[in-house]
């Protein structure tokens, strides 16, 4: 399995690709892992929010469930019955994989669409 941080440092673990679906396993209310809760994020949602970023180019990642900001990945993403939640553990993926940057801008956090994709180390 895979290990990774989220944009805000939380660690999460891994496994399956960004061609089929991905199931991860995030860390427990103190940072450790577990093996009980899973999210499975769909080859629809992957496809989804890459498209996005190709499209728009940068924009804000907008992760919360409630109310993401308009215009951001997760406001997109409730549009289409998806939740944001994904977007945490996605988005690390993506950037390990050369697809996308993670910035900020203030508080919140952007996605930049990195237009050679380097291929990396999985």
């Amino acid at each position: 399995m895979k290990e990774l941080r989220t944009a805000t440092g939380e660690p999460f673990r891994y496994k399956g690709s960004l061609d089929e679906e991905l199931i991860v396993y995030p860390s427990d209310r103190i940072g450790e892992p577990q093996d009980r809760a899973v999210v499975a994020i769909s080859p629809f949602a992957i496809r989804l929010v890459m498209g996005l970023i190709e499209k728009h180019g940068r924009l804000l990642m907008g992760a919360c469930r409630d109310k993401p900001p308009l215009g951001s990945l997760g406001h997109f993403l409730k549009q289409e019955k998806q939740t944001p939640q994904i977007l945490s553990y996605l988005i690390p993926v993506l950037a390990k994989e050369g697809f996308c940057r993670i910035g900020r801008e203030g508080r919140a956090i952007t996605v930049e669409h990195v237009a050679e994709r380097e291929t990396k180390g999985s």
